[in-house]
């Protein structure tokens, strides 16, 4: 018989059945049995051993054993625990008899079962460290697993080791046998069930089983919301958003009330882009828990994705106030700042993160700050660390070959560039901007060779259609120039543009020009000096003023380069290594709420 299997008894009551069944107790060890009165002689051995048959028979652990049941009955909580399960382990290496063995195996299990018990409830009641955390959680798994060997296991075991395994470092194979041995068992209550075959739905890697799990405990215990919301997470997980919503509507129609359901419901309506219905969720979810930083959160990025920056920073600002210094909404709050044209509060945020954690997001925020705040020697040496840190991230590079270009350094732009597409050299961005740095170098040829294979990739893109067309017409160098392709490319960029911008009407102006229509050529060129561009309104002028001559228009533009561009680089090595850059948060965040209510 094994004690736990009768937990509603108190323990003296089972220690004497248990007693009983193994046939010996404390009174027996006390009282003289008819064999000793009758035969004294019979009842040792030469060595003063008990004799074959006595309760002390091939046991010498038996006053460990002893022990342990004295202290089992008094015991008071973990400390004791503790020196049950030693002293019966005890016993069992120093030996037993059969029937003092079982004894002594069920003590055993039953008293890991406690202790596992009431470690888990240390785990759910006091604040832990990570490391102390870790710790329980092995000693619990070993106990549950050692119970789980034992003859004749509580069922509840297997759950408890299930819902240990089934969290994020736990063993999710683990966690479904041994949930998969609990279900088994035909006569657990309702709602036991239904929690295994939940944490087992969350698990499995068939869906249309995962989802079977999951109906099957909503029609165990419909009235608990918290399985139509395990629902609704594993089909929003599953790309099910219309489906998962279906399911918060449930709960909400049930109960308007509850605040989780409001959240995930205005987190669904986010994926699917529908902002207003998703906005009027969160604000019920907080009128509901003011205190919860989750729907704040949401709201600030959706206002920072319509560019409503100001309202996304007073939101992020509302979350660092009931959850200060959380990592990623310092990052969204600096990110949003920097929107807003304010740099400085932005940088002032990001040194917050820098502080805690070396993050690429941070690391570039931070850059960007510091470029707008015109300190762009720091924001270009910021971007230099880490795309060395990061080699194969191209977006770094070309952050940092920008950077270059407002620098005046356009070389050191142009070798930024090729190192991208030494990685990825169908990245249209990179031939785009190389092309046009190449332009800003006088390297027309170079440029041209860009500009052609960004059009192979992608044939509509009006901006390169217009820079090709220009260099085709304008390019000093004869044996570059093409008026008739240069017509065509440019006239295909202004169809795309509705005939729109003026500096696309100058480009077709000039392909015409090299064509020799200068009739055409005056036409275009006046059209888009009387579209008053105040930006280029002195340029196309000109320009129609050398068609009206007869005269095709030329340039070669060499960017003044930054004189610091040319000094040799530096054979000192820096003073300190730089920070290890960790890749946590991206450029794009999303956030992951808690849970507004335990």
């Amino acid at each position: 018989m094994a004690c736990w299997q009768r937990r509603e008894c108190v323990w003296g009551a089972v220690v004497c059945t248990l007693a009983m069944s193994c046939q010996w107790s404390w009174a027996q060890q006390d009282a003289p049995t008819d064999a000793e009165t009758a035969e004294p002689a019979a009842t040792e051995s030469a060595a003063g051993s008990p004799a074959a048959g006595s309760p002390g028979a091939g046991s010498p652990g038996l006053a460990d054993l002893d022990e342990a049941l004295r202290v089992r009955i008094n015991a008071q909580g973990l400390r004791d625990l503790n020196r049950v399960i030693s002293l019966v382990e005890t016993a069992l290496d120093k030996g037993l008899n059969e029937d003092n063995q079982a004894f002594a195996q069920n003590m055993l299990a039953d008293a890991l079962m406690d202790r596992a018990t009431s470690l888990i409830q240390v785990m759910n009641m006091q604040p832990l460290q990570s490391q102390q955390m870790q710790q329980i959680r092995q000693l619990v798994t070993s106990d549950l697993r050692r119970v789980l060997q034992s003859e004749e296991p509580p069922s509840e075991a297997s759950l408890m080791l299930g819902r240990l395994q089934a969290l994020p470092d736990g063993d999710p194979y683990e966690a479904r046998r041994v949930l998969q041995d609990y279900l088994e068992h035909d006569d657990l209550p309702p709602a036991k069930r239904a929690e295994a075959l939940v944490l087992r739905g969350r698990l499995v890697k068939d869906q249309t089983k995962a989802l079977a799990d999951f109906d099957e405990a909503i029609a165990l215990v419909p009235e608990d919301e918290n399985y139509r919301l395990a629902r609704a997470l594993l089909l929003r997980s599953q790309g099910q958003l219309e489906a998962a919503l279906t399911t918060v509507g449930e709960i909400l129609e049930r109960n308007p009330d509850v605040a989780n359901a409001l959240l995930l419901q205005g987190e669904l309506y986010r994926q699917l882009n529908r902002s207003e219905e998703a906005l009027a969720s969160f604000d019920a979810a907080s009128e509901l828990v003011p205190q919860a930083p989750g729907p704040y959160q949401n709201r600030g990025e959706i206002y920072r994705s319509q560019g409503k920056f100001e309202q996304a920073v007073a939101q992020f600002s509302k979350v660092l106030e009931l959850k200060p210094g959380v990592l990623l909404t310092l990052v969204h709050r600096a990110e949003a700042y920097l929107n807003a044209g304010q740099p400085e509060l932005a940088l002032a945020d990001i040194e917050i993160v820098l502080e805690k954690q070396s993050l690429i997001a941070a690391h570039r925020i931070r850059a960007d700050a510091l470029s707008k705040l015109g300190r762009l020697d720091e924001a270009i040496d910021e971007m230099e660390r880490l795309a060395a840190a990061i080699p194969n991230e191209g977006g770094l590079r070309m952050q940092l070959a920008l950077y270059y270009l407002v620098d005046k350094q356009p070389r050191k732009a142009v070798a930024a560039y090729s190192e991208i597409l030494e990685i990825d050299d169908q990245n249209v961005e990179a031939l785009r901007s190389r092309g046009d740095a190449y332009l800003n170098i006088g390297k027309h040829q170079e440029a041209i060779v860009d500009f052609e294979r960004v059009l192979e990739l992608q044939p509509e893109d009006t901006s390169v259609l217009n820079n090709l067309a220009w260099v085709l017409a304008t390019s000093p160098e004869d044996q570059l120039r093409d008026g008739s392709r240069a017509i065509t490319l440019a006239t295909k960029a202004c169809e795309l543009t509705k005939y729109r911008r003026p500096h696309i009407l100058s480009t077709l102006a000039a392909a015409y020009a090299e064509a020799g229509d200068f009739k055409s050529a005056q036409e275009w060129s006046q059209k888009s000096v009387d579209m008053d561009d105040p930006e280029h309104r002195e340029q196309l002028a000109r320009e129609l003023q050398s068609y009206q001559d007869g005269k095709p228009w030329r340039e070669k533009q060499i960017m003044a380069e930054n004189p610091k561009a040319a000094e040799p680089p530096s054979d000192t090595p820096p003073t300190e290594s730089p920070p290890a850059i960790e890749r946590h948060i991206e450029q794009e965040l999303d956030f992951q709420p808690e849970p507004l209510v335990d």
